[in-house]
């Protein structure tokens, strides 16, 4: 009696499922959430005799049906689970879980056990121009920092899921090699890679998380405090003051906390993880002094911005993302579009700011040494034609 009863409401949970994604596409009535981390939907298709003959028609409107069908991304989200209860199985890119669920990035795990290792040379000679820069800009009356953002796998090794460990010992990093070689040239470096780690027996509040890509939002303001008192003592300055008034706990996550587990599209959490998020607020009694700063880096420094950082601590602030696009406050308040790199008058903003804060996670340290990147396109600027 009990199995025909339970043949009954599995019969009637599946005709649901049938059934309601095509009705909702035809009388959508409930909004569902989004996806995280996913392209648009397939656009519709206009019926041509062409594209009929040639097969394109059906090809692309089964794409937009597909796409478009009711509560797709509820259904989407309803298969990553059962995948994931079932076979620990996310679908994230490069996404792999850890012991004790912690979520690790492949290519974060690949710089960090050597195996995507630029070598010694390539880094040698990307750092020396970075010397150069930084002479210039000094030369100048600026002041250059080059930081390196945390990386989880630095900061809990020992969590590291064993598919994503190589055959071989670890050998040495690209992280290790610049750090190494910047301190033998003197450029002038803020590492937070090594300070987290230092901070990892007695921290009291979480500065890695279990399910995220970055730093914790208490640990990028820690990183953000830091970083004022580096720029005062180099610049013999005081900047405005960081200051946490009060601590609040949880067990749900707030702006980018759990930004990794987002992008695998999941129903629930992976885990469960306490969260820190401060009350603060940036002290200025008017005899502080802020400098026009230019911020050239990777994801990173998104917090800063959405925490205030760049607009209370600077007069002026741009953050050249990946050298590649532009923001600053005027875009940021209305929302607007970022600006190509490509076609900015780089070379003027350079000659106008105070500071250059450098920060790139280890991962993405190979990337100075492409063509178009802020190094290259630095020396070249003020060493035309002087090679290394």
């Amino acid at each position: 009696m009990e199995n025909k009863a339970a043949k009954k409401w599995l019969f009637y949970f599946l005709s649901l499922i049938i059934v309601l994604p095509p009705l909702e596409r035809a009388f959508p009535v409930i909004k569902s959430k989004g996806l995280t981390g996913v392209s648009m939907p397939t656009e519709n298709i206009k019926f041509r005799l062409s594209t009929w003959f040639d097969g394109s028609y059906e090809k692309q409107k089964t794409l937009y049906i597909n796409d478009n069908i009711g509560f797709r991304p509820d259904l989407i989200r309803m298969s990553n689970q059962i995948e994931f209860w079932l076979f620990k199985k996310l679908h994230a890119e490069n996404a792999y879980i850890g012991h004790d669920n912690y979520l690790f990035d492949k290519e974060y795990v690949d710089e960090y056990e050597g195996v995507t290792y630029m070598g010694a040379e390539v880094a040698r000679k990307e750092l020396i121009k970075m010397k150069c820069i930084q002479d210039t800009l000094e030369r100048l009356g600026k002041t250059f920092v080059f930081a390196y953002a945390p990386s989880k796998p630095y900061y809990i090794p020992e969590k590291i899921p064993d598919l994503l460990k190589p055959n071989h010992k670890r050998t040495i990093s690209d992280y290790e090699t610049f750090r190494a070689i910047g301190d033998s040239l003197k450029i002038k470096q803020l590492d937070y890679n090594a300070l987290f780690m230092a901070m990892k027996d007695t921290t009291r509040n979480p500065i890695i998380l279990k399910q995220g890509y970055h730093w914790s939002v208490y640990g990028s303001l820690l990183a953000a405090d830091t970083m004022i008192k580096f720029i005062e003592k180099e610049r013999k300055i005081k900047m405005p003051e960081l200051k946490l008034t009060a601590m609040h706990y949880s067990e749900t996550a707030r702006d980018e906390d759990n930004d990794f587990v987002k992008f695998a599209n999941l129903m629930f959490p992976i885990t469960k993880e306490t969260y820190c998020y401060p009350d603060f607020l940036y002290y200025n009694d008017g005899t502080k002094t802020r400098p026009k700063t230019i911020y050239i880096g990777d994801s990173f420094t998104w917090q800063w911005i959405h925490f205030g950082f760049m607009q209370s601590t600077n007069s002026e602030w741009e953050f050249w993302y990946y050298f590649k696009s532009v923001w600053n406050q005027k875009i940021i308040d209305v929302n607007g579009e970022s600006l190509k790199i490509a076609n900015y008058n780089w070379q003027k903003q350079l000659s106008g700011t105070d500071c250059v804060v450098v920060l790139f996670t280890p991962r993405n340290l190979h990337l100075l040494a492409e063509k178009s990147s802020f190094v290259e396109k630095m020396y070249d600027y003020f060493y035309p034609g002087k090679q290394i």
